[in-house]
């Protein structure tokens, strides 16, 4: 239970720098990391965890290439992605959450919690300003909060709605 506990107050304090101050230390992506691994490896051995670890680092990799790629097109230079368009932060909560959440689930997650999020960013006036940004981090940890806690909470089984997917 401590588990949980824990990696709800990091989640509740990242979106808590992320939508105040605009920025997140390091250190509580770090101990979200090291917590949602130690969950994780308690629950499962290893052999059924690194697959979905490994799926999902594949596919953030390959995404951000995409977006490498996408800019320098845009631009006619390979320029600098991070801290312009795309935060620190942002990556970090993401590298943190794959190593906790299946690939399906880690795949929709993602792809659903972008879309929250500029729906979100569109009517909100501070999130537009292109210095400032979105607070991606703080959205996501919000709602991998959500997640977190409907799965902890046993209210949703998402390994079989992702399966149901896969049907």
């Amino acid at each position: 239970m401590w588990w949980t506990i824990s990696i709800v107050v990091l989640l509740i304090g990242i979106a808590y720098q992320d939508f105040k101050q605009r920025a997140v230390s390091i250190v509580l992506f770090i101990l979200l990391a090291i917590l949602l691994l130690g969950l994780k490896l308690t629950e499962n051995c290893w052999q059924d965890c690194y697959p979905d670890i490994i799926a999902n680092i594949l596919f953030l990799a390959f995404q951000m290439g995409g977006i490498l790629i996408y800019f320098r097109i845009k631009e006619g230079q390979w320029g600098r992605i991070m801290d312009r368009k795309l935060g620190w932060g942002d990556i970090a909560f993401l590298l943190c959450i794959l190593l906790y959440m299946p690939f399906l689930n880690f795949f929709i997650f993602h792809i659903i919690s972008l879309i929250i999020a500029l729906l979100i960013a569109v009517p909100n006036k501070n999130w537009r300003h292109p210095q400032k940004g979105i607070p991606l981090a703080g959205c996501q940890a919000v709602l991998f909060l959500g997640y977190f806690t409907s799965e902890r909470m046993n209210w949703i089984d998402w390994d079989l709605i992702g399966q149901s997917f896969m049907l």
